[in-house]
């Protein structure tokens, strides 16, 4: 989260120190992201005027005691730790007078590599003139921003971050204690079963020891465990008795409290229907070309499609034909794959002239040839003339035409095949 948030400040061009135990690695990620690197936490954070401390949370309390004393009057200093309560308080303590005090925790994965959409949750302890330029800040990346208490914040995330990655890890290795093969159920799966998978997935593939932190150092998650522990087992125990009236008593009440049964089925819905169309519209798309890019790696794949699989894509990159898997992949819209089809080859140039009949609106064939061929940029009409060479009742139209530069004369073959289509004479 540290290097998702120095690459944002380095593009905005603010001058950025980053810190970390392992001096190879941290220069390493200086020098990809262009910003300096510091070994010593104190002596990167006493010429700050904005200390971001992103550790993992077991030793955060440290490092705010380590470095808040050092930070000079007037900065701000920060964290971005899923609990807030003690860190809050580590920092107001620690920290001098006139060093202004803001709580945060992104409610996201650094993969998302974006802040936009995202919720991002704000803890002010000491405000100044600090908070209202991060609110600016955040709501420039439109980023879904609130703002309440520290102990507000760790009761609610005792359930949103607690209770979910509790439940979600339990069913992970509740399959893996039945040897149970995830990926044969996969084929009898409702869509709702494969959304709920993915989520488990999500959820035990990432730093075991960051989730261990968020039960662990949040004061009120045993309570919430207590809780779903006890209502699990009256569940279970309605399950064993074969008491319908119990199990059916306890899933109406929990409806009664869900917030809006209505919009949870809608986007549910939703979710389920992107991942048919998105399927559907790869299947569709078989013998033409798409742009696709990995969403972690935010790689480029540019290509012919030539299968589908619910699994996998198989795309044939200039003779080279690469398997993406679906879920890893977005697909561009065909102004983004133009842009990008510039960006590797470049365009160039060329000129058609056409004879027309009179009547006819060049202007209309302009919109035509836009469409015709995914290698014409950009097309325009650069002179008509008449003269008694032409014939009467016709003119003679140039069309200049930005073609990308790959594979130029099977355009043009194409273009010329289009212009005798539509009753034109080439000159």
């Amino acid at each position: 989260m540290g290097k998702f948030f120095a690459e944002i400040f380095a593009k905005e061009g603010y001058s950025v120190v980053i810190t970390g135990p392992n001096e190879v690695t941290g220069k390493e990620v200086a020098r990809k992201l262009r910003v300096a690197y510091e070994k010593n936490n104190v002596e990167a954070a006493c010429n700050a005027d904005i200390v971001m401390v992103s550790v993992p949370i077991n030793v955060t309390l440290d490092v705010i005691a380590e470095v808040a004393p050092r930070v000079r009057k007037g900065a701000l200093l920060m964290d971005v730790t899923s609990v807030k309560e003690k860190p809050c308080q580590y920092m107001d303590k620690y920290a001098r007078s006139g060093v202004e005090v803001v709580g945060t925790h992104p409610i996201f994965s650094h993969r998302v590599g974006t802040l936009e959409g995202q919720v991002f949750v704000l803890t002010p302890v000491r405000a100044g003139k600090w908070l209202p330029w991060l609110r600016r800040f955040l709501e420039r990346h439109k980023v879904r921003m609130f703002e309440t208490t520290p102990a507000e914040h760790d009761r609610v995330m005792a359930v949103v971050q607690g209770l979910t990655h509790f439940a979600y890890i339990s069913v992970g290795k509740t399959l893996e204690e039945l040897d149970f093969d995830i990926k044969e159920s996969r084929k009898y799966a409702s869509p709702v079963y494969d959304l709920m998978l993915d989520m488990i997935g999500r959820i035990i593939g990432q730093n075991p020891e960051l989730y261990a932190s968020i039960q662990m150092q949040n004061p009120q998650v045993p309570a919430i465990h207590k809780a779903f522990l006890e209502t699990a087992s009256e569940l279970s125990d309605s399950v064993k008795k074969k008491d319908e009236k119990t199990f059916v008593r306890i899933m109406k009440e929990a409806a009664r409290h869900f917030d809006d049964l209505e919009r949870a089925m809608g986007r549910s819905d939703k979710a389920i229907y992107s991942l048919v169309s998105e399927l559907d519209r790869l299947k569709g798309s078989i013998g033409m070309e798409l742009c696709l890019r990995h969403i972690y790696s935010g790689k480029m794949h540019l290509g012919i499609v030539k299968g589908v699989s619910p699994e996998t894509v198989v795309l044939d990159e200039n003779g080279k034909e690469s398997a993406l898997k679906i879920s890893n992949i977005q697909i561009l819209g065909d102004a983004e794959r133009i842009n990008y089809k510039k960006e590797v080859y470049g365009t160039v140039g060329r000129d058609f002239s056409v004879v027309l009949e009179e009547k006819v609106d060049e202007g209309f064939i302009i919109g035509l040839l836009k469409d015709y061929d995914g290698n014409i940029i950009d097309a325009k009409v650069k002179d008509v003339y008449h003269g008694k060479q032409i014939g009467d009742a016709k003119k003679s139209v140039c069309f200049g035409l930005e073609l990308i530069d790959a594979e130029v004369k099977k355009t043009q073959e194409r273009i010329n095949m289009f212009f005798s289509g539509i009753g034109g004479r080439l000159r």
